[in-house]
C-alpha cells in the first residue's frame, strides 16, 4: 500500500467554514435517515423507533462535532467517506450517508462492531518466514472487516442493510472511481491487498506470545496509547491504522518518519545500539533509474528524501513487499517486479543514491553472482531468542544446490557502516565497518595437523572493528568457503581452473592452517620474519624484510595508507587479493569481493608499474621481483635474487612471448609459476597461493615445497640455496605439442642459480 507524505498534512487539515457547514449537513442527513429507518423497522413501535433513532442521531451529532475540533480527523473528511457529499474521488451518488458503508444498527454481522458488510469467506495465503516466531493464522477480528473491502472480492457498496424507509434489506450502492472494477477494489489500486497476504505485514497473531521469544520486538507494555492490540492481544490492521481517520496519511495511527511507528514494536538488532549508516544517512536520490523510495516522506517529491527520514522503508514495505522475505522491497528494473535480496540494495547502491556504485561489479566476468540467485537466501532462527542467521544447510552444507551469494550473506543492513578495512599492520585482517552486524565462523583452535581442514567452528558476530573481537574478515568468508559451508560436498570453482576446466575449490582452512610451513597471514602473522640484519644488501633503515614490500615506496612525506602500510609482519584480509579489478588507479571505488574482470575475483596490479594482472605487486615490490621485460634493480633484496636462473633480461621468466614470462603459466601471473597455482590431480582441486603443506619434490635433496610456498604451477622440486652453495630448481615437463596441461604452458630448463642466496634463513 503506498503511503503518502506525513509532513504534508498541514494544508489538508485546515478547517474552513464551508467544510464545517458540509459536515453539519452530514449530521442532519444521518439523523433523518435513522429516523426513517426507525419508523419502518419491522416489529418495532413508532414511538420506540423514534426514541432510538433520535438517540442514535444525537450520538452521531456529538461525535461529528468533536471531529470538527480535531482538524477533520473524523471519517467524513477521509477517503472512507463514500457518500455523495464526499470530496474523495471514490464515492456514490445513491446516498449521502457515511457510516452505513461499514456499520448498521440492525441486521449487522454479530459481534463484529455492528458490521454492515458480508465477511469474506476466502482462505487467505498468510505471511510466513523462517524468522517469525509467532504463529500466523487466518485473519480474524477487525482485520477480517478491513479485508471485506481491501481483498477486492466484495464491492465497496455491497451492504447487508441498505438505509432508508424499507425494512432491513441487503443490497448495493453504485460506488465508482479510479481503482474500482465492478465496484470492488481492483489490483491496480494502491488500496488493494488481495487474498495473498504473504507479501503483507503479518496480522491476527498473538503478539504477547511473540515476546520475549523474539528478542527483536518490544513488550506491548511499552506501546504508546495510539498503538493498540485487540482485546485478545492480537496485532490487527487497526494496530497501525485507524479507519475513522487520523492526522497522518493512509489512516496511520502515528508518524512513519524516522521509523516512529515501526520502532514501536520492532527493536531490530544493532539498529539502535550499533546503528547502520542507513539509519542516519542524509544522502538523496538523484532521480535516475528506479525510485528507491516507495513512500514520499520529505517535502513534495521523492528526490529530497533521505535514509534518515525513510528509516525502515529504505528496505521494507508493509504491503506489497517480497513474499516471505522480511517484506523487502527491491524493484528489478528489467521487470518492474518487487523482488527480494539484491535489488533492495542495488536500487540505491547503483550510483543513484549511495556513494559507491557497486552494481557494475556484479556484471563482471568473475563475481559473487547476486543477480544469478533468487529465493535461496533463507535467514532463520535456530532457537527462540536466537539472532537471525542462516543454517549450514541453507548455506550449502552437504546440499550444493542451496549455495548462493546475496548481499545479506556479507552485510547486515541494520549494522553496517561506511568504510572498508584498514590495509596493513598487525591488525590488517580485521573487518571493516561495512561488515559490522554480520557474522562468520571461527575455526576451533588449536589448528589440526598441517594441511588438514578444520571441521569444527564457533559462530561469531561482528560487533566491533577493534582488535580482539573475534572479528577477522576471514571468518566471514569461511562460513561459505570451508567445511562449514561445504560439508563433504566439494564445490566447483566458478571461474574454473587456469585452463577453464571444471575444478573444485580447496578448503581455505587447510591452506591457511597455522601449522603449515607457509601461508599468507589471513588468520595469523606470517612465519618469514628474519632479523633486520639478515641481508647485508638491505638499506640501514631498520626495516629488514619490509624492504621487499611497497612500504618503502611511499611517495612524499605523510601518513602511510593503503598498500604503503603493508609490511612483512602485517596481517591481511581475503579482499586484499579478491576484490574489484576496477580499483586500479581509482582507490575510491567500491571495494570488496563483489566482482572483477579478472578470474577468481582477483584484484589487478594497482601500482601503475608492471603487468596489470600481476596483483602481487600491490604488496611486493616489482623492482625486487620483476616481471616480463623487467629485471629488478634491487633483486638482491630478496633471499634468492630474481630471476632465479641468473640470466637477467635473457631469462625465460622475463622474456616477452606467447609462453614465457607471465604467459609461462595459464594464470597469466608470473609469480604463480613458482608460488601458488598447483593442481591436485588426485582430488581435482585447484591449489592457490593461500598457503601450502606440499612435501618435497622428486629431486634428491629437495626441500619441502611448502617451506617457500613453492606450490607453483610449474615447479617440481627445489633445493634451497645458501650463502655458500647454489640451489636447484626443477620444473615439470609439459607436453608442448598438445599444450593440455592444466596450469603450466612452458618447459623451463632445470637450473642451478649462478648466484648464492643473499642471506641464510
Amino acid at each position: 500500500m503506498e503511503i503518502g507524505n506525513s509532513r504534508k498534512r498541514g494544508t489538508a487539515m485546515n478547517i474552513e467554514n464551508k467544510t464545517i457547514q458540509t459536515e453539519k449537513a452530514f449530521i442532519k442527513d444521518a439523523a433523518t435517515g435513522l429516523k426513517e429507518r426507525a419508523d419502518k423497522a419491522r416489529g418495532v413501535s413508532q414511538r420506540s423507533a423514534l426514541k432510538r433513532a433520535f438517540a442514535v442521531a444525537a450520538v452521531a451529532a456529538a461525535v461529528m462535532l468533536v471531529s470538527q475540533s480535531a482538524a477533520m480527523a473524523g471519517v467524513a473528511a477521509t477517503k472512507h467517506n463514500f457518500g455523495s457529499m464526499s470530496t474523495a474521488t471514490i464515492k456514490t451518488q445513491d446516498t449521502s450517508e457515511i457510516c452505513v458503508f461499514c456499520h448498521t444498527p440492525h441486521n449487522s454481522v454479530p459481534a463484529q462492531g455492528m458490521w454492515n458488510k458480508q465477511i469474506p469467506g476466502d482462505i487467505y495465503n498468510v505471511y510466513a518466514s523462517q524468522t517469525i516466531v509467532a504463529a500466523v493464522g487466518q485473519p480474524t477480528g477487525s482485520s477480517k472487516l478491513c479485508l471485506s473491502c481491501h481483498d477486492g472480492t466484495i464491492a465497496v457498496g455491497s451492504l447487508l442493510n441498505l438505509p432508508g424507509p424499507v425494512s432491513p434489506m441487503a443490497g448495493s450502492f453504485n460506488v465508482t472511481g479510479a481503482g474500482l472494477t465492478a465496484g470492488a477494489i481492483s489490483t491496480t489500486s494502491a488500496s488493494y491487498i488481495g487474498t495473498d497476504l504473504t507479501n503483507d505485514h503479518p496480522i491476527s497473531f498473538n503478539y504477547s506470545l511473540s515476546y520475549p521469544s523474539n528478542v527483536e520486538i518490544k513488550s506491548s507494555s511499552t506501546f504508546p496509547s495510539q498503538v493498540k492490540l485487540d482485546s485478545t492481544n492480537k496485532l490487527q490492521c487497526t494496530t497501525c491504522h485507524d479507519p475513522h481517520g487520523t492526522n497522518y496519511p493512509k489512516f496511520m495511527v502515528t508518524s512513519l518518519d524516522n521509523g516512529t511507528l515501526c520502532n514501536t514494536c520492532h527493536d531490530k538488532r544493532y539498529w539502535n545500539t550499533m546503528p547502520a549508516v542507513h539509519r542516519d544517512a542524509i544522502t538523496v536520490w538523484n532521480g535516475a533509474g528506479v525510485n528507491p523510495w516507495h513512500i514520499d516522506m520529505g517535502a513534495t517529491g521523492y528526490t529530497n528524501d533521505t535514509p534518515d527520514v525513510q528509516s525502515c522503508f529504505i528496505c521494507h514495505r508493509s504491503h506489497g513487499g517480497a513474499a516471505g522475505k522480511e517484506l523487502l522491497k527491491g524493484t528489478n528494473p528489467a521487470t518492474s517486479a518487487v523482488t527480494d535480496e539484491e535489488w533492495t540494495c542495488l536500487n540505491c547502491h547503483n550510483g543513484n543514491a549511495a556513494a559507491k556504485n557497486v552494481e557494475p561489479e556484479f556484471n563482471m566476468l568473475s563475481k559473487h553472482d547476486v543477480k544469478g540467485y533468487s529465493g535461496k537466501h533463507i535467514p532463520s532462527r535456530s532457537f527462540a531468542g536466537d539472532p537471525v542467521r542462516e543454517s549450514q544447510a541453507a548455506l550449502g552444507f552437504n546440499a550444493p544446490a542451496n549455495r548462493h551469494a546475496e548481499c545479506a550473506d556479507c552485510h547486515n543492513g541494520h549494522g553496517a557502516k561506511a568504510g572498508s578495512h584498514t590495509i596493513g599492520g598487525a591488525n590488517g585482517n580485521i573487518i571493516g565497518s561495512n561488515i559490522l552486524g554480520s557474522w562468520g565462523v571461527k575455526p576451533t583452535l588449536p589448528w589440526p595437523a598441517a594441511g588438514v581442514a578444520s571441521t569444527t567452528f564457533t559462530v561469531v558476530d561482528f560487533t566491533t572493528v577493534l582488535p580482539g573481537g573475534n572479528n577477522l574478515e576471514g571468518y566471514l568468508c569461511l562460513k561459505c568457503h570451508s567445511y562449514y559451508g561445504y560439508g563433504t560436498s566439494l564445490i566447483n570453482v566458478p571461474s574454473g581452473n587456469a585452463d577453464n576446466s571444471l575444478v573444485y575449490e580447496s578448503d581455505p582452512t587447510a591452506d591457511f592452517n597455522g601449522n603449515n610451513p607457509s601461508y599468507h597471514p589471513v588468520f595469523a602473522q606470517g612465519k618469514n620474519m628474519p632479523l633486520v640484519s639478515a641481508n647485508p644488501n638491505w638499506p640501514l633503515n631498520n626495516l629488514g624484510l619490509t624492504n621487499t614490500f611497497r612500504y618503502v615506496d611511499f611517495p612524499g612525506i605523510g601518513a602511510r595508507t593503503g598498500w604503503y602500510s603493508m609490511t612483512h609482519d602485517s596481517t591481511i584480509t581475503c579482499t586484499d587479493c579478491h576484490s574489484s579489478s576496477s580499483l586500479a588507479g581509482v582507490p575510491t571505488g567500491p571495494q570488496g569481493a563483489h566482482g572483477s574482470a579478472e578470474k577468481w575475483i582477483l584484484r589487478r596490479n594497482e601500482t601503475g608499474a608492471g603487468s596489470t594482472a600481476n596483483f602481487c605487486y600491490n604488496c611486493h615490490r616489482r623492482d625486487v621481483y620483476g616481471d616480463e621485460g623487467y629485471v629488478g634493480i634491487n633483486a638482491n633484496y630478496s633471499r634468492v635474487p630474481h630471476p632465479v636462473d641468473g640470466l637477467g633480461a635473457a631469462s625465460t621468466f622475463y622474456q616477452l612471448g606467447a609462453k614465457t614470462g607471465n604467459n609461462s603459466n595459464k594464470f597469466g601471473i608470473l609469480c604463480l609459476t613458482c608460488h601458488g597455482g598447483a593442481y591436485d590431480t588426485v582430488n581435482n582441486v585447484m591449489k592457490g597461493i593461500h598457503g601450502s603443506n606440499l612435501p618435497a619434490g622428486t629431486l634428491v635433496g629437495s626441500q619441502a615445497l611448502a617451506m617457500r610456498m613453492m606450490n607453483g604451477s610449474c615447479v617440481e622440486s627445489y633445493t634451497p640455496a645458501t650463502t655458500l652453495t647454489a640451489g636447484t630448481m626443477q620444473f615439470r615437463v609439459v607436453n608442448m605439442t598438445t599444450d593440455n596441461d592444466k596450469v603450466c604452458r612452458y618447459n623451463f630448463t632445470n637450473t642451478t642459480p649462478t648466484v648464492m642466496s643473499t642471506y641464510d634463513y
